[in-house]
């Protein structure tokens, strides 16, 4: 008999681009039973330190959390590449921003963004965006 896998047990990728907000979310995370979370700096993707395709065939994360921050447009224009590659296949998303008002602004008003405002972030919120996403719908 097969047992079933705990949301709670699978790997969530995070890309940031803010090394304290990886830290303080992972942390978060971590605390609330998640059993690896991987962080990355954004920027380390845009830069080509990391190849993002590599990366998820590596950790084989079931959902990508991508932060969108400024410059927006820039941001989102690459971040969509990455979202519509073959790697992203079967895996849940979650797309979090500090500015939606902005983000929108800069891409049009249904870039369907989480918004996160402050620190600490409101886990309750994060954790329940991945769930969904676990579930097979993606938040973005």
């Amino acid at each position: 008999m097969t047992q079933a896998i705990s949301p709670l047990n699978q790997v969530v990728a995070l890309f940031n681009a803010s090394d304290d907000t990886v830290e303080m979310v992972q942390k978060m995370l971590d605390a609330s039973g998640f059993n690896c979370l991987i962080g990355c700096h954004f920027s380390d993707l845009r830069k080509g330190r990391v190849d993002f395709d590599r990366y998820l065939r590596q950790h084989e994360p079931a959902v990508v959390i991508f932060d969108i921050s400024p410059p927006y447009l820039e941001n989102w224009n690459f971040f969509t590449g990455l979202r519509d590659s073959k790697a992203m296949d079967g895996r849940g998303l979650v797309l979090t921003t500090t500015n939606k008002a902005r983000l929108d602004e800069a891409v049009g008003d249904n870039s369907q963004a989480l918004e996160i405002v402050g620190k600490p972030y409101d886990l309750d919120q994060i954790t329940a965006a991945i769930h969904t996403a676990l579930g097979g719908a993606a938040s973005v």
